[in-house]
């Protein structure tokens, strides 16, 4: 944008200079010929205000958009204000906070993988828990219903001999 507004400023310049040159011009020919490279140097003059008013439209949408990317930023930050990266039972890690619902305090956790996309997805439980062989333990699991991630969470007092509908 520099080099545009010089070059617009050299032209006013020289277009200056040129009416000077009509002033002290003593024939027909003088005066004609100043004035032709007086027209040529307006249009250059036309043409660079027109490349400087393009610059100006360019660099005020990208304004607007890095403003609009800012205030998504910002939304996400506060929506997501009071979360912490949390390791489960199972070593999983989501996003945690306690939250007040109804006049019960509840854990919220919040999807990673979507966070990592800055997304808001709240983990909703399955109702199923799964075996994990190491620990030899059950866990209940959790699903992202933005990007079908399913997580274990914690311990679960599951134990398929007394919960199996064949018994």
């Amino acid at each position: 944008m520099i080099a545009e507004l010089s070059a617009a400023m050299a032209a006013i310049k020289e277009t200056a200079g040129l009416a000077k040159v009509i002033n002290d011009a003593k024939t027909d020919a003088e005066i004609k010929a100043a004035t032709i490279e007086l027209q040529s140097r307006l249009i250059t003059l036309q043409a660079e205000c027109f490349s400087l008013c393009d610059l100006i439209r360019q660099r005020e949408e990208e304004a607007i958009l890095l403003k609009e990317k800012i205030a998504e930023y910002e939304d996400f930050s506060t929506q997501t204000e009071g979360y912490v990266l949390n390791q489960l039972d199972f070593g999983s890690f989501v996003y945690s906070k306690k939250e007040l619902v109804g006049e019960e305090q509840v854990e919220v956790h919040l999807c990673p993988q979507c966070h990592a996309k800055r997304q808001i997805s709240i983990l909703q439980p399955t109702g199923e828990a799964s075996f994990n062989s190491h620990t030899k333990k059950w866990y209940f699991q959790s699903r992202c219903h933005n990007c079908d991630s399913v997580y274990s969470m914690n311990v679960s007092n599951y134990n398929p001999e007394i919960y199996a509908p064949w018994s």
